[in-house]
């Protein structure tokens, strides 16, 4: 019955039904033990005070019956508990108990414990099949211990190609964060991960949490300084801690948190931050969870500066050198994003440009390095004159543009006059002298001027050559 499943917590179920039934005693419980802390604690139980018998932990060798028969590897059998000072009551009602080891390869992996409120209760020939029974147990346990751990590289493989794809696929940095984050999140079930990129600045920001709501940021910082995520860059290695609680002044990133477990971040040599995975019960993790969550990290590390890299180099692609604002080329780009989202939404965009029409004269007054100055203090102005959802570009060497989204037709003329007014701030390379800057100015609106990228980009070049043209003959 015992050997018939491969999941723990089926195996356990079966062994304490097993005793209950066949051997007619209600008070069992499974230990296992922790040999990193060299302690035993209950992984299953059935009749015991609850709160008592989870909550205590026994030191192999030292604690308890079950602590001596993990030491030992031996039985014991205590027909009157009253009489062995070993025994730690964890259940009022016992008068006898029973302690078997589960033995695995020579080596005690935990300890049976049978308890009767009957005194000597255990006879002979029921512990000689309760011997027989903890051997069979201990082979099920074994088992299930071994299917548990080959699952979990199964879902390494898994969730390592889940990572790969979802980083293929990614648009942006922050949605590839999320992703990952909430993928995480899946592999240790009940956990809340959080995704820290450290900015420019030097500082560690969270970009994505997945699992619960959002924490503060204040106990990252703390973290940072004197708990798990500042271990963990120090050491570049992933750092467990299974006893949050326990530790006196340790920050947890989580509030509530039991277990928490950090990755560093870390690709071509560079640290970019950390994943930090939070589980409110203490001792949640494993050994093996720290090889998953390192795995993880490096590719979740290696997506993401992929993604950094890709968007670097569209931005590069996208920017006007001079100006750092916007070029023509993203300028096409963006009005066909904006002619799709008009449609889709049934709304109004306008596209306005201007051309600086005395910038030749700029040119030759100030020399090119002068003149790309003047171009400069012009983007800088825009930008900082027009609404965050505005784009701003340039289109050509003195001829700028604006993709206007959610504007009507009636409004250019307030837009065209603040611009007017924004360029007048313009200042010449010579000890801050300010310029007039003469601008020629044309604009079309969608759907009126248009319905295409072509028939908008033609009019407004149309209406740009016209205007230029109508400006020369009256200066002539």
């Amino acid at each position: 019955m015992i050997l018939s499943s491969m999941e723990a917590d089926t195996v356990l179920h079966h062994i304490l039904l097993i005793v209950r039934n066949y051997f007619g005693v209600a008070t069992c419980a499974v230990f296992l033990t922790e040999k990193a802390k060299g302690e035993l604690f209950c992984r299953a139980q059935n009749g015991f005070n609850e709160r008592l018998i989870t909550a205590r932990r026994f030191r192999i060798g030292l604690d308890g019956i079950v602590g001596h028969v993990a030491g030992s590897k031996i039985p014991i059998y205590v027909p009157d508990v009253s009489r062995d000072a070993r025994y730690i009551e964890t259940n009022p009602a016992t008068k006898s108990e029973i302690a078997l080891p589960l033995i695995v390869r020579d080596e005690a992996v935990g300890v049976l414990d049978v308890e009767s409120d009957k005194l000597d209760y255990f006879t002979d020939d029921m512990i000689g099949l309760l011997a027989l029974f903890a051997g069979q147990a201990a082979v099920a346990l074994e088992n299930a211990r071994l299917y548990s751990i080959e699952r979990r590289r199964m879902r390494q493989i898994e969730f390592i190609n889940l990572i790969a794809r979802s980083a293929t696929a990614a648009n942006d940095i922050d949605n590839l964060m999320l992703t990952l984050s909430e993928l995480v999140s899946d592999t240790f079930e009940g956990t809340e991960v959080s995704i820290l990129i450290r900015e420019k600045s030097g500082l560690l920001r969270l970009h994505a949490h997945a699992g619960g709501e959002q924490p503060a940021a204040e106990p990252f910082l703390q973290s940072e300084r004197h708990g798990i995520i500042g271990e963990a860059l120090t050491a570049r290695v992933n750092i467990l801690v299974n006893d949050v609680a326990e530790r006196r002044n340790w920050p947890a990133c989580v509030p509530g948190t039991g277990s928490e477990l950090c990755v560093p971040l870390q690709a071509l040599g560079e640290t970019m931050g950390v994943i930090v995975i939070s589980h409110p019960k203490a001792n949640a993790f494993v050994a093996e969870d720290r090889s998953i969550a390192q795995a993880a990290g490096d590719v979740c590390a290696t997506a993401i500066k992929n993604v950094q890299l890709t968007d670097e180099l569209r931005r590069v692609m996208n920017t006007d050198t001079v100006t750092g604002v916007f070029n023509q080329r993203y300028f096409h780009v963006a009005v066909s994003h904006e002619l799709s989202r008009a449609k889709r939404f049934e709304q109004h965009f306008c596209i306005m440009m201007f051309d600086l029409h005395n910038f030749r004269e700029m040119n030759k007054q100030f020399g090119f390095e002068g003149g790309d100055e003047v171009l400069r203090n012009v983007a800088h102005v825009l930008t900082s004159s027009v609404r965050s959802i505005d784009m701003v570009s340039r289109y050509s060497g003195d001829c700028f543009a604006l993709i206007l989204p959610e504007t009507e037709t009636s409004s250019l003329g307030v837009i065209r006059d603040k611009v007017i007014r924004a360029l007048h701030r313009v200042a010449t390379p010579k000890q801050g002298e300010f310029t007039s800057l003469q601008t020629i100015f044309a604009s079309v609106s969608y759907p009126q001027d248009g319905t295409t990228e072509l028939e908008l980009i033609r009019h407004l070049l149309a209406e740009l050559d016209r205007q230029k043209r109508a400006a020369a003959t009256a200066s002539a």
